[in-house]
This record gives structure tokens, sequence and C-alpha cells, in this order.
């Protein structure tokens, strides 16, 4: 549902921006456009962020290889 808000919000917008002058629907659309391009940008770094957290790092895999060899060693 908010999809199709935001589609028919969008599309009136364009339209309105098809009367103004140039040099100001101009500014309109390269303000949108950008907004929209930077928003995107911060979910992005945003959804990157989380994924980082939950992969291990490197010497928490290397701890891990030293423990599953520890314990090789002892059952000997």
């Amino acid at each position: 549902m908010y999809l199709i808000l935001l589609m028919v919000l969008f599309t009136i917008i364009g339209y309105f921006l098809f009367w103004l002058p140039p040099a100001i629907g101009g500014a309109i659309a390269f303000g949108i456009f950008f907004g929209i391009l930077s928003r995107g940008v911060y979910f992005l770094f945003n959804i990157n962020k989380r994924i980082t957290k939950a992969y291990p790092t490197h010497k928490e895999l290397e701890l891990e290889d030293v423990k599953k060899e520890l314990k090789e060693i002892k059952k000997f």
C-alpha cells in the first residue's frame, strides 16, 4: 500500500515538474534524485554494518582452529 502511495505521489510531482520553468524544475528534480541516492547509500552502509557484525573475524577463526588442534592433540 505504501509503494502504491509513493508511485501516485511521485507521478503527481513529475507532472508538476513539467509545468515549472526548466531552471526551477531541474533544481527540484536534482534535489529529489540526489536525496534518493544519498538515502540509498545510507541504507547500504547500515546493511553492510549489520552483516559485518554477524561474520566472525580472522582472529576468531584462527582461535577456533587452534582449539580444534588442541582437542586433537589431547585425544592422543
